[in-house]
């Protein structure tokens, strides 16, 4: 074989060798994802759904997860009710390239290593609610007015009785 025609297939070899997995290559392996709360300040644990704890922190927050797992994500605030999201995997665009380029070596890259999956949602917004006393509803009665120098006043009777 002559020379220019060993250079011309070695770079064809490794054009289609560093091609395959074009999820894995545009996008890696790993995701961030965006937890903010209202109020801020809550407790985020994020576990897979196996249980395995990879992140805590505090609102807001971000994580960088492995894409190739699934999730859930606590959100805990002391006088709010806990909200639990689940972190669902859909089919990463990123990964039709394969049809094109990278073929079946590039399906199998991608989905090994977890490229192949989008996490949804990929920003988090939860707003908390206030916990309830001892289990019981209450209602609540707020009167709001403003002084003589314009500032508002707020008064707040438990009706529930």
């Amino acid at each position: 074989m002559k020379p220019k025609t060993v250079m011309l297939s070695s770079c064809i070899v490794l054009a289609t060798l560093l091609l395959c997995g074009c999820a894995y290559i545009l996008s890696t392996d790993s995701q961030d994802i965006s937890i903010s709360t209202y109020p801020a300040g809550a407790q985020v644990i994020i576990t897979t759904t196996g249980g395995i704890e990879v992140f805590s922190g505090t609102t807001p927050a971000q994580a960088h997860l492995k894409r190739k797992n699934k999730y859930f994500v606590d959100v805990t605030l002391e006088g709010h009710e806990s909200k639990r999201i689940y972190l669902e995997q859909s089919l990463n665009p990123k990964t039709l390239w394969n049809l094109l380029i990278g073929g079946i070596p590039g399906w199998i890259i991608d989905g090994v290593s977890g490229a192949i999956w989008k996490l949804e949602p990929e920003t988090i917004m939860i707003t908390l609610q206030t916990a309830s006393i001892n289990g019981e509803d209450h209602q609540i009665l707020v009167f709001s007015w403003l002084n003589d120098e314009g500032n508002p006043i707020h008064q707040a009777v438990d009706i529930s009785n």
